[in-house]
């Protein structure tokens, strides 16, 4: 028997010839409608998605699914998938996890320099005709003001995995790590060489905030302009968990009225930027497209977990990356024993 892995979006990790050696015939169907999600989805005995495909599987769309008993989600984040539907319908639930951890990290100290240091308006001033001291008075205007970065001090929002990784890197770097998370305990944060603090704390005592935190509704657009006016006029903020997590116009009014320094960001909401877009007008943000993510290392692990939990589903097994471990009762009940 051979199963139907159906994707819904063009991925990297969409590879026929990994999804032969776990039985399956891999169907790439771009689907911009949940009508048509619904009619590329309805037979299929394994899907795999992530957040860029347009569609969300709502509800509506995971009751249609007749054959499915895995849905794997490609990357890290999955709230555009209802998981409590795929519950109710006895379907697993397994996604990437923390595969591409070490890297988002890395990016979010990568931001932090370019920011502090101010490499890419350097770069930029260079490219123009500009050089150290022979051309002092252009030079200034971007050098001016620029600090030492030990000794400031970084303030973490949402402390797994990642926001542990960026901590223990950052303090190479000599900066004091403060954090905040409302669902680790005390301990956690003491281990990792941080503080716990507030939010507001955090906001008024960083001079790099930086999110990386999981998306949920109730962190939805946390930052807002209350938020910004309470940060350092000097402060930077470094985003590579999700755009949601601020208010985009606050963000953009922020950076231009001098609220605060400037930015690294690596998502922007509705991820796509057009050159019309009101943050490639400002001077003192760093954008890098949803790059965070990558690294060829990253590519070959968030492969070798996709096979991996959807082969074990289809060849009766529980998935190793479960989100929905309550399912198995309803999936005995539909599919029989994995």
């Amino acid at each position: 028997m051979t199963f139907k892995i159906v994707m819904p979006l063009n991925h990297a990790a969409g590879d026929a010839a990994e999804c032969r050696k776990i039985g399956g015939e891999l169907h790439k169907i771009i689907c911009n409608t949940e009508a048509e999600l619904i009619a590329a989805t309805r037979d299929a005995d394994a899907i795999m998605t992530s957040t860029e495909c347009p569609p969300p599987f709502t509800r509506k769309v995971i009751g249609e699914l007749s054959r499915c008993r895995i849905i794997h989600n490609i990357g890290a984040g999955y709230e555009k998938l209802d998981v409590a539907a795929a519950t109710d319908c006895g379907i697993c639930v397994s996604f990437a996890g923390d595969y591409c951890a070490e890297e988002v990290a890395e990016h979010t100290l990568a931001l932090l320099l370019a920011c502090a240091r101010r490499v890419v308006r350097l770069d930029r001033a260079v490219r123009e005709g500009h050089w150290g001291m022979a051309a002092k008075r252009e030079m200034t205007e971007v050098w001016s003001p620029m600090f030492r970065i030990k000794g400031q001090t970084l303030g973490i929002i949402g402390f797994g995995r990642v926001g542990r990784l960026v901590a223990a890197k950052a303090g190479g770097f000599g900066l004091r790590i403060i954090a905040c998370d409302p669902y680790l305990p005390p301990e956690m944060f003491r281990e990792a060489g941080a503080e716990q603090v507030t939010l507001d704390d955090l906001l008024t005592e960083s001079d790099f905030v930086s999110v990386n935190a999981a998306l949920t509704e109730e962190n939805r657009q946390l930052l807002g302009r209350e938020q910004f006016r309470k940060m350092k006029p000097g402060a930077y903020f470094i985003n590579c968990g999700r755009a949601e997590f601020t208010d985009e116009a606050a963000l953009v009014d922020a950076l231009a009225n001098g609220v605060i320094a400037g930015a690294g960001l690596d998502l922007v909401v509705g991820e796509a930027i057009t050159l019309g877009h009101p943050l490639l007008k400002l001077e003192n943000v760093v954008l890098t497209a949803h790059s965070a993510w990558y690294s060829e290392t990253a590519i070959a692990e968030m492969k070798r977990r996709v096979y991996e939990n959807i082969g074990r589903v289809l060849h009766g097994e529980w998935p190793t990356l479960f989100v929905n471990p309550e399912v198995k009762e309803k999936f005995r009940a539909r599919w029989g024993k994995p």
